[in-house]
């Protein structure tokens, strides 16, 4: 069925303008209400339409289970790239399970050719419908809320999965069962792009159309959404991305107001891009100035400047909650008081008076919803005015700049010169005693001449040698905090015909889905490898190598002895990649003792995927300890490897590292 959006009018598929006033007829999404769809789901509500396809409330009819189904859109089932765009978000949402994210069941074409992706259902409003009842929440509120939201995110991210169209109409605050707390669920993964998909989104992160539609929502999208380069000059859109949305839909909900509101993309663009947004603190008086500076930083213009991960972000967020809000300036401290000065009144304190000066400030580049302060205030120092010299005080002298004084000193005390007698009251010296003195001078002063210059050559040459231990001990420290190799490692791509050669990369390229490799390590120090990788049919984390390894893998003991090279596993055929295009993360932790904790580290490995604990404490385990810095060397085209550089405070601290492989 087709319907008019101008007049509701209903037509058959075959008709294409609304006989009553000349619209082009659409698909109306409602028609299929009420039906049953692939003869499985009873069709029994539209909950919205979206860029990807129309949204239903559903019921098995077998099971009696509530689902989600969202539709393709009839018109764009032949065009290539949308499918491909639906599959990855089917895709997408099953690479990973968490209780805070909407889980996807199923992805089918019906038997008419209706392509559908059926969804968990969840009962009750959008962020954004609470926004508009309820108009603006508190920092710890909001905090609250979006606290699922960013633990989603951390796991997405940690497996390549960006959702990168994060807004209030995408987070539900579901009603909790029986009465029970609200369940906050990530709604919407229809742009979520895997990383790994080189080219996925028809241009990577500048593509912001596609087929007539903008990939990411205006108001939140990050700079780099809108074809900015960032400073590490990647064009990959990361999960960074989804923390600056994320800042943004904090700072609404603290705000009340959207943080950009332009009416054009234009003039969004130019906003997202250039327009620093005010301090959540300047505009809510309450907000704790750490709370605030989080935010801050989460809504960085470059990426490098953000947060690295949601969790760190989290972890600002409620550290800065704790902190007193900031300053608000006092009747005295006021830009815009008039400030009245008493005249007539002496005071030496007129010399660093500061003189309060308002000007017509020039409009900048503000967002339309924010008015521009043409009454700005501004301190300039004051320049002195020269006061009249007191008795026996010299007259300040005033320097040509205005913040330059120099303060004047009282004079030193003099003592009161001796009157001397009349030269005929002196007794007349003789000549040979004056020869006498004047000899005596003479020496004295020679001597004292060669005592202080042989004073100040030895303490200047003392100096010297200070200086130079000095740098010396500098440049020692330098070379000390300076990070230092423990690990090298590569990967060798077993050959994919008989015979055939090994091929040895570091660097992280694209390789064959279902490719077979080894890893290569060799460190600095002897120690105890630890292997973690995605693994069972979800690739959920698997232990890979711990204290007890799998016999089959080849290797009998997780320990590794200072550069002897380590190879994981032994063997042809032992570590495949998955068939299913992607990116595989491997974390690497070295240790110089055997490590017992957590617990599983001195389990047996039995290639099952780790449990929900398991998961969270290897987590925490990860997160304590810094990450080392990693560096690829290719001078030897044929013998590239990636170097492992630890600074001195991580001696003490197990090594964590991962090994990304990208694969299609």
């Amino acid at each position: 069925m087709k319907y008019c959006t101008a007049c509701k009018a209903k037509y058959d598929d075959s008709v294409t303008f609304c006989t009553l006033d000349g619209e082009v007829l659409e698909a109306d999404p409602a028609s299929i209400v009420n039906t049953v769809l692939d003869g499985q789901y009873q069709m029994e509500a539209l909950l919205g339409k979206g860029g990807m396809g129309a949204v239903y409330r559903a019921r098995h009819i077998l099971l009696g289970d509530r689902v989600a189904i969202k539709v393709l859109p009839p018109e764009v089932r032949n065009n290539a790239e949308w499918l491909r765009r639906f599959r990855r978000e089917g895709q997408a949402a099953r690479r990973f399970r968490h209780p805070n994210s909407v889980t996807v069941y199923d992805l089918r074409t019906a038997a008419d050719g209706t392509i559908y992706m059926v969804m968990e259902y969840v009962e009750g409003h959008t962020l954004d419908h609470e926004l508009k009842t309820r108009g603006r929440f508190t920092a710890a509120e909001s905090l609250e809320i979006l606290t699922p939201i960013m633990s989603v995110l951390d796991t997405a991210h940690s497996m390549g999965v960006v959702h990168r169209d994060l807004k209030p109409e995408n987070i539900m605050v579901g009603t909790g069962s029986e009465g029970g707390q609200p369940v906050v669920k990530l709604l919407d993964l229809g742009i979520a792009k895997m990383r790994e998909i080189a080219g996925g989104d028809n241009g990577g992160n500048t593509a912001l159309t596609m087929a007539g539609q903008v990939l990411g929502t205006p108001y939140y999208m990050s700079p780099e959404q809108w074809g900015e380069i960032p400073r590490d000059g990647s064009i990959e859109i990361d999960g960074r991305a989804d923390i600056y949305s994320l800042g943004l839909v904090f700072y609404e909900m603290i705000a009340g107001r959207r943080c950009f509101s332009a009416n054009t993309l234009h003039e969004l663009r130019r906003e997202h891009v250039t327009t620093k947004p005010r301090p959540l603190y300047e505009v809510v008086p309450d907000v704790p100035r750490g709370f605030s500076d989080a935010i801050e930083r989460a809504t960085a213009k470059d990426r490098g400047d953000r947060q690295g991960t949601a969790g760190v972000l989290a972890a600002e967020l409620r550290a800065g909650l704790k902190t007193a809000p900031a300053a608000q300036p006092s009747d005295t401290a006021n830009l815009a008081q008039t400030v009245t000065v008493e005249t007539g009144v002496p005071t030496n304190a007129d010399l660093n008076a500061p003189t309060i000066l308002t000007h017509e400030a020039v409009p900048t580049a503000a967002p339309p919803s924010r008015p521009v302060n043409v009454d700005a205030t501004v301190y300039e120092p004051a320049r002195p005015q020269p006061s009249k010299p007191q008795p026996d005080m010299p007259a300040p002298t005033i320097a040509e700049s205005a913040s330059s004084i120099t303060i004047p000193q009282a004079p030193k005390p003099t003592t009161t010169p001796e009157v001397r007698k009349p030269a005929t009251e002196l007794p007349p010296p003789s000549k040979g005693k004056a020869g006498i003195v004047i000899g005596a001078v003479v020496a004295l002063i020679v001597v004292l001449a060669v005592g202080v210059g042989g004073f100040l050559l030895w303490n200047f040459s003392r100096s010297k040698e200070n200086v130079t231990a000095g740098s010396n001990v500098s440049n020692s420290a330098e070379t000390v905090n300076a990070p230092r190799e423990i690990s090298r490692y590569w990967l060798e791509l077993e050959p994919s015909a008989s015979g055939g050669k090994t091929t040895r990369v570091a660097r992280l390229v694209p390789l064959a889905s279902g490719q077979s490799l080894e890893f290569h390590f060799a460190f600095t120090e002897e120690g105890y490898v630890y292997i973690f990788g995605p693994g069972g049919g979800n690739n959920a984390p698997t232990a890979f190598l711990t204290n007890k390894p799998l016999p089959k893998s080849g290797v009998t003991s997780n320990k590794v002895s200072k550069g002897v090279e380590f190879v994981f596993p032994k063997g042809p055929g032992l570590l495949t990649l998955d068939k299913n295009p992607g990116t595989d993360t491997f974390t690497v932790i070295f240790a110089r003792t055997q490590l017992s904790s957590p617990t599983f580290l001195n389990e047996p490995v039995t290639g099952e995927p780790l449990s929900a604990v398991q998961q969270a404490d290897l987590k925490a385990f990860i997160d304590k300890n810094q990450r080392p810095v990693t560096e690829v060397d290719e001078s030897n085209p044929g013998a590239p490897f990636v170097r492992v550089k630890t600074t001195p405070e991580q001696s003490n601290n197990p090594i964590v590292f991962d090994i990304r492989i990208q694969h299609n």
